[in-house]
């Protein structure tokens, strides 16, 4: 006994064995393979779905961000109207009320003055500069109403106490007298004026306060 195993078979039947064996070592080999392709399909199929699914999200928060970015130039532009709105409005605008004010002028008019005209002239809140024109100067820019008093007294002293009395109020700014004349009333002498003057919206409301006169003490 050597140990060695003697095929005893014809050649043709080896031949046939070799053969088959081969066709089997191929088929494995191929459903190996298929098996690995079928396994990198599914792995790629859902790599691409899930491509899919995060490019369809991106879309979609892209959207929302274009969405909130247009809907904020709206809400910015709004604002900036509103804004434009509510300068215009204040620049025309009178931060108090015509009856205080009218108060207050009476208040320090002279016992022996009288008004008979008051006139409140705005004109400059709404005054623009003219297009190719000059642009208004500081000065000219200032929020403030042109004011006009005619009236009487029974003399030029009364008339000067009511210019100071004028003068001393925050919101009056260069108050003078445009003209003075006499005037007889009843038989009486009387000297009838004109003061003009400026009212400084600028400045908060302290025309509102009493300033005692001369008279009051």
């Amino acid at each position: 006994m050597t140990g060695r195993i003697m095929d005893l078979r014809p050649s043709s039947v080896r031949n046939r064995v070799a053969v088959a064996r081969e066709r089997t070592r191929l088929v494995q080999l191929c459903t190996v393979a298929a098996v690995c392709l079928s396994a990198a399909w599914s792995a790629a199929a859902w790599r691409l779905g899930e491509s899919r699914s995060n490019h369809a999200r991106a879309v979609t928060r892209a959207d929302e961000v274009l969405r909130v970015e247009r809907e904020l130039a709206e809400i910015t532009d709004r604002f900036e109207d509103a804004g434009r709105r509510l300068e215009a409005w204040r620049r025309c605008s009178i931060p108090f009320g015509a009856a205080p004010l009218l108060a207050a002028i009476a208040n320090d008019l002279p016992e022996s003055g009288t008004l008979e005209r008051i006139e409140f002239d705005a004109a400059s809140l709404i005054a623009g500069p003219v297009r190719g024109g000059r642009a208004r100067s500081e000065v000219d820019s200032r929020r403030r109403i042109e004011a006009e008093i005619e009236g009487f007294t029974a003399t030029d002293a009364d008339v000067a106490l009511f210019v100071e009395a004028l003068r001393r109020r925050p919101l009056f700014r260069d108050v003078r007298v445009e003209s003075t004349r006499h005037r007889s009333i009843e038989d009486h002498t009387a000297r009838a004026f004109r003061i003009v003057f400026e009212i400084d919206l600028e400045t908060s409301s302290p025309v509102l306060a009493v300033v005692p006169s001369e008279n009051d003490e």
